[in-house]
């Protein structure tokens, strides 16, 4: 029989079996090698001259050295915007280096490396939401004076590194279609240079609903597939009965894309973003379920024609459960990692969208079939309903709408979230490994 071993206040073990843990007793399918999720000791980041909530983080890792981390976040401003700092580690998290970019209502920060180390950041700016994109030869310390900048009217922009090293940005926005009736559209743009410039931008129209795209993937031979979750008619308040999440997918370096291909009708983007991941010829989906009842996993063996059932990866006990902001990474090895933030430990369910929460992760040896307990991550409650947070909480509830999950070559997994356990909002990062034996 397993269990989890309490080590200090910020490590323990879990180990497959019936454990028994500080989420309850949860029962795990037996027939694997027996395998501990070691959660390493959580460290503040510690970012001088910032006294203001710090939200929303984007995280990479260097794949030509695992020490050198980069991430963004924005940081809340006194006239209600945000402003939008880089971040970057030479020692795998322990210490890091800021970098403040000049743009004032400015957000919505992502990050990526290149095969060869090269550092990119990007973020929307005002005053007509440009997508910004910069690029770093150090590791994150110093970024370009003057960006590349892809198409206005954006919204939820991402990066994609794909195989043949392209460089493509995926956001929502708006196009309009031959008889010039504006639509809701998913916009890609594809750079050749490693982001010093951008081709396009490609607008995909999917219907005529109102509708984002999510966090996409891309597959080893070079196929772009981009999740997009509807959700209202246009003109309409009321959310449609079942929101929906599909996907399209491009084999032409983002030229063309197929017809939507549908993924669930049961994830709800007001818990966060739904996110693809890739390993060989399995893409991965999680997305929050309804009424932030769980967190919902599905794979497909065929890039997005079918579907397996989902599966909740969270286990609440007898609590009111409310979970947000899933995030997911694949490491080398297939190993699977899902972290959201989890409010199942506050019974408080007078405040809303303000119980307390923690960060929790769950991870998947077998490639998606089953999910070994979760753990959790942070030591300390976050409790977003305190007077330096109340105008960002308002806005953002669980910290941004997405955190910081990336896999490094070691295997590893190394998480960058905002909590306000100090009653701000601030970054905190921690290290997930996996051991098979």
């Amino acid at each position: 029989m397993g269990i989890i071993e309490w080590l200090d206040s910020t490590r323990y073990y879990a180990r497959l079996g019936l454990i028994t843990a500080v989420f309850g007793t949860i029962a795990v399918p037996c027939g694997h090698p027996a395998i501990t999720v070691n959660v390493g000791q959580e460290r503040v980041v510690t970012i001088p001259g910032v006294d203001a909530p710090v939200v929303e983080p984007h995280l990479s890792i260097n794949p030509r050295n695992p020490n050198n981390l980069i991430a963004g976040a924005m940081v809340a401003q006194s006239d209600y915007n945000y402003s939008v700092i880089g971040l970057s580690s030479l020692d795998g998290g322990l210490t890091w280096y800021k970098h403040e970019f000049s743009a004032k209502g400015a957000g919505d920060v992502w990050t990526a490396f290149l095969a060869d180390g090269t550092a990119v950041l990007s973020f929307l700016a005002q005053p007509d939401s440009a997508l910004q994109v910069f690029r770093s030869g150090d590791g994150g310390r110093t970024w370009s004076e003057r960006p590349a900048t892809t198409a206005r009217g954006q919204d939820h922009p991402t990066l994609l590194f794909g195989p043949d090293g392209s460089l493509y940005t995926v956001s929502a926005g708006y196009a309009r279609t031959k008889s010039e009736r504006a639509r809701d559209a998913i916009i890609v743009t594809r750079s050749a240079d490693g982001g010093a410039s951008f081709a396009g931008p490609v607008s995909v129209i999917a219907s005529n609903l109102l509708y984002e795209a999510g966090n996409p993937a891309i597959a080893p031979d070079g196929m772009l597939l981009i999740p997009f979750a509807d959700h209202h008619r246009p003109g309409s308040r009321r959310r449609l009965q079942g929101p929906r999440d599909w996907m399209v997918v491009s084999s032409d370096g983002g030229k063309t894309f197929s017809e939507p291909l549908l993924i669930s009708e049961s994830c709800d983007g007001r818990g966060g973003w739904s996110s693809l991941a890739v390993f060989r010829d399995r893409t991965y989906h999680v997305c929050p379920a309804a009424e932030l009842n769980g967190i919902q996993f599905r794979h497909s063996e065929n890039r997005g024609e079918t579907w397996s059932e989902p599966i909740r990866i969270d286990h609440p006990g007898d609590t009111t459960p409310q979970t947000r902001t899933p995030a997911i990474a694949v490491n080398g090895e297939g190993h699977i990692a899902i972290a959201w933030y989890d409010a199942r430990n506050d019974r408080s369910t007078i405040k809303g969208n303000f119980r307390c929460q923690e960060i929790v992760v769950a991870v998947s040896v077998d490639g998606g079939l089953t999910f070994l307990p979760e753990v959790q991550v942070s030591s300390k409650p976050s409790c977003a309903a305190t007077p330096r947070n109340v105008e960002t909480a308002l806005r953002f509830p669980a910290g941004g709408e997405y955190m910081g999950l990336a896999a490094a070559p070691d295997g590893s997994f190394q998480l960058l979230w905002s909590d306000s356990r100090s009653e701000m909002y601030r970054l905190y990062t921690a290290k997930v490994a996996v051991n098979e034996k």
